[in-house]
């Protein structure tokens, strides 16, 4: 059977076999060269505007002050592009803008160029600083620069990544792939590849184990069975094959080691499918570990970017938070003091963290001063199955404690852990330990992420769901987490609060 020919594409070099690596590379050269034009062209747009918005608002905001905009020494800020320029490309690399252009998400590639902008401006005000520039440069004109080349760099990365979607669409520039495993195991994979062809895959045959019976064509499909495993050698010498996928059904040693020391030899990229353990939730992600490659499956979020993200969120809005509502903490401790005199404004309960440390967590204090101590009499009344205690009519609760609960003043101080980084202001709510004993073994995957103010839970009738659906909503939560999610449940908290959906 005659082989596919390999499609034409750009390469460095003429002659040089086109391979997987070098067509990212040139991808990212063509990405850096339009990312360093259009940054000189927003550069020098965003000055152009400056000096049109000082024409057309010539006027003081205040008697006696200085304009806000200043004029521009323009030939110093055409110098500065010299030093602003490579700055922000190094920015945009550092922040990885330039790597997995062929499948990369919109919103993850948003994230990324913020950063990179972000950190290549920071790199050029220290560059320009110790050459004694930044007294001269005009901070609108590198704010309003800064802001545009988001937009513009984001913009215009999704237009080329669009343009080379639309090149592996007619089947241009694709990446051969040959698949070790039954027809059966290649199937799903054969059929992810037709269905997604804007990923660049193409699949030009199927090597079947030793033994098998399987000469025929694969049924509705053009590709072929090109041989067994003993031929892979001659196969891949002879043939324009850019990466080997090896399925995961049950392999033995040897045979792995031999589909590695071929592609090895030969140059090829080899890869194995990561499921092969059969896991329904976890991912597999490759580490290193003293020079070892150390192959691990996860299953919380591993999008490093946007944890760092998260982690950046509940730093600000959690300072904020205890900034804007400092009046609310005073006027709250005052009326808890006024009511209970004995107890403490706050109440420190010891709760389990992520994959079950140990930390306080901190209310308001909404019950009488000895609240723990009459719990056990009240455990007949409680209204939750499984190991939470829930009551709607507490007795031990006080009447301003009833307001705060009401209201979700209580759970205020939590913005504290959230910025100690013991909890975060999405997540799941944190268990007490002794209700951790008592978990089914599938219940303890919600400690795999650390906890938060809010979660689905919360937003989702709060109290009034039984204890698994509480625990599969949290499971929910890990398992789709993303920033939008986050953000999505941060908008609906306050709207659940107000409307005091199953509050107690």
């Amino acid at each position: 059977m005659p082989w596919p020919s390999a499609p034409d594409i750009v390469t460095l070099f003429p002659g040089v076999a086109p391979m997987h690596k070098t067509q990212n590379a040139a991808l990212a050269m063509t990405a850096r060269l339009v990312d360093a034009v259009l940054i000189a062209l927003t550069y020098l747009v965003t000055m152009k505007v400056r000096a049109v918005a000082m024409r057309l608002w010539p006027y003081d905001l205040f008697e006696g002050a200085e304009r806000t905009l200043q004029d521009l020494p323009v030939d110093a800020h055409l110098e500065m592009l010299v030093i602003i320029l490579p700055a922000l490309l190094l920015g945009l690399s550092w922040a990885r803008t330039y790597e997995d252009l062929r499948r990369i998400r919109s919103d993850l590639l948003l994230f990324r160029v913020l950063r990179g902008v972000a950190a290549g401006t920071v790199l050029a005000l220290a560059a320009l600083f110790m050459l004694k520039l930044s007294g001269v440069l005009s901070r609108t004109l590198l704010a309003g620069f800064a802001f545009a080349s988001v937009g513009v760099v984001a913009l215009s990365r999704r237009a080329l990544i669009g343009w080379l979607r639309a090149r592996h669409r007619r089947g241009e520039d694709v990446h051969n792939i040959l698949i070790v495993g039954s027809a059966g195991a290649a199937m799903p994979y054969i059929n992810s590849v037709e269905a997604h062809p804007e990923w660049g895959l193409r699949v030009l045959g199927v090597i079947h184990p030793d033994g098998e019976d399987e000469d025929e064509e694969i049924t509705g499909l053009t590709y072929k069975v090109v041989g067994r495993l003993k031929d892979l050698p001659r196969t891949l010498e002879q043939s324009p094959v850019d990466q080997v996928y090896l399925t995961g059904q049950m392999w033995d040693v040897g045979t792995l080691r031999k589909v590695a020391d071929t592609c090895e030899e030969i140059g090829v990229q080899f890869s194995m499918d990561a499921n092969f353990l059969g896991l329904r939730v976890a991912e597999a992600h490759l580490d290193e570990l003293e020079g070892n490659s150390v192959l691990s499956f996860s299953t919380t979020p591993q999008n490093t970017e946007a944890l760092v993200v998260k982690r950046f969120m509940d730093i600000v809005l959690s300072t904020a938070a205890l900034t804007a509502l400092a009046p609310v903490f005073l006027v709250t401790a005052a009326l808890i003091k006024l009511e209970d005199p004995k107890g403490g404004v706050f109440f420190g309960q010891r709760r389990s963290g992520l994959y079950g440390r140990d930390f306080t967590m901190w209310k308001f204090r909404s019950m009488v001063a000895d609240a723990e101590k009459l719990k056990a009499a009240l455990e007949v009344d409680n209204e939750m199955d499984g190991p939470v205690f829930k009551i709607t009519h507490d007795p031990r609760i006080t009447r301003v404690g009833r307001f705060i609960r009401k209201t979700s003043i209580d759970e205020f101080p939590q913005f504290w852990n959230v910025l100690m980084g013991e909890m975060s202001l999405v997540g799941p709510r944190p268990p007490i330990p002794a209700e951790v004993e008592q978990y089914e073994r599938w219940q303890m995957r919600r400690l795999s992420m650390k906890p938060g103010i809010t979660c689905i839970w919360q937003v989702s009738g709060r109290n009034n769901i039984d204890f698994k659906t509480w625990m599969k909503l949290d499971l929910q939560y890990i398992d789709n987490w993303s920033l939008f999610l986050d953000l999505k449940l941060l908008i609906k908290t306050p709207m659940a609060v107000i409307a005091g959906t199953g509050a107690k």
